[in-house]
């Protein structure tokens, strides 16, 4: 090893992009050790010929990256820069940003190959895709609220030909239709929907507590009621109304699922994805209780307002475990005990 050389591999040690000189013949001159660990090449040493490492990646999913690096070659006198996908040996996906830049003589009076630098900006790139397909789930979302209020408005003007309990079961269903869409069509994964098991255990424990505290406050306004308002609900007043129960009632875990989904997964999660660091949680989580809110005009003002409160309180919570299953435990308690204590249909 020369002393240039030696000079070479010291700078370039500490530097964690990785840096290849090929020359004109298409023979690797230097490779630092970060281009070794990026690429995780082994085999590959300096003075081989690049085609051999083509030879050696014989899958083909990397021929975008070759012929970046060929092109280079060919047209040395210019720069080339991009972003190029990368399988390295083991599988693992990577995204690099590559620059070339033309080689020179000492004397720099010739040109004799070019130097590629790259980074990784794996991590980058997913997040920028991450944000392109939350961009796109938003305005699905506002032209499916927007829809609905002209189909809210027909329904109104027809005299409600079906109920508002199965207005809401169309809302779940499309909103069930559009999961499965962005989960095969999107970058966007199960745990970014906020149906992962991440913190499960924790939010479990967490809402149970929640929710057993809520029913006993809720037992105890409506003891009080009965005993010191009994105008309110009538003599003989029970404190549990068992008549308002119905078969539908034993379905509505579904029904919470699915509006747990939409509004902490979807909504508040594809917000979360594309405002500025600087934007407070508190924006995406009263933004898409709003939009729950907004897609129950069905049920009238009184309890789009109760919605938004409750589904505030809910998107602190879930910003804390990151899992909706949790959530959904207050959720259906709370939900059938409004309609149970309170008389209240939910």
């Amino acid at each position: 090893m020369n002393n240039t050389q030696a000079y070479i591999e010291r700078i370039t040690r500490d530097i964690s992009d990785g840096l290849i000189l090929i020359d004109s013949t298409g023979t690797i001159r230097f490779v630092n050790q970060s281009a070794y660990h990026l690429l995780e090449w082994k085999t590959i040493s300096e003075g081989a010929k690049y085609f051999s490492l083509m030879e050696l990646d014989s899958t083909g999913e990397n021929d975008m990256f070759h012929q970046f690096l060929l092109d280079s070659i060919y047209d040395k006198y210019h720069t080339h820069s991009g972003t190029v996908r990368y399988i390295c040996p083991s599988g693992l996906e990577r995204y690099f940003n590559i620059t070339t830049s033309v080689a020179r003589e000492n004397d720099q009076s010739q040109v004799f190959g070019i130097i590629l630098q790259f980074s990784d900006i794996t991590d980058l790139h997913k997040e920028q895709i991450k944000h392109d397909d939350s961009i796109k789930i938003l305005v699905a979302l506002i032209t499916m609220l927007s829809t609905w209020n002209f189909v809210y408005i027909v329904w109104m003007l027809t005299g409600q030909p079906i109920s508002s309990s199965t207005m809401t079961i169309i809302i779940e269903v499309i909103g069930v239709i559009g999961a499965v869409f962005i989960l095969k069509y999107t970058s966007i994964t199960v745990s970014d929907l906020g149906l992962g098991i991440t913190n499960l255990k924790s939010s479990i424990i967490f809402n149970s507590i929640l929710t057993v505290s809520m029913l006993v406050l809720m037992i105890a306004a409506k003891l009080i009621i009965i005993k010191f308002f009994p105008n309110i609900y009538g003599p003989g007043a029970k404190l549990f109304i068992w008549d308002k129960w119905s078969i539908s009632d034993s379905l509505y875990f579904v029904t919470v699922i699915v509006q747990e989904f939409l509004t902490r997964g979807v909504v508040q999660g594809s917000l979360e994805s594309i405002l500025p660091d600087n934007y407070p949680s508190a924006f995406a989580i009263i933004v898409s209780s709003l939009f729950f809110g907004a897609i129950h005009l069905h049920k009238g003002l009184g309890f789009m307002l109760g919605a938004v409160a409750l589904l505030s309180i809910f998107g602190f919570i879930y910003k804390k475990h990151g899992t909706i299953w949790g959530l959904c435990i207050p959720h259906y308690v709370l939900g059938l005990a409004l309609e149970v204590i309170w008389g209240i249909y939910t």
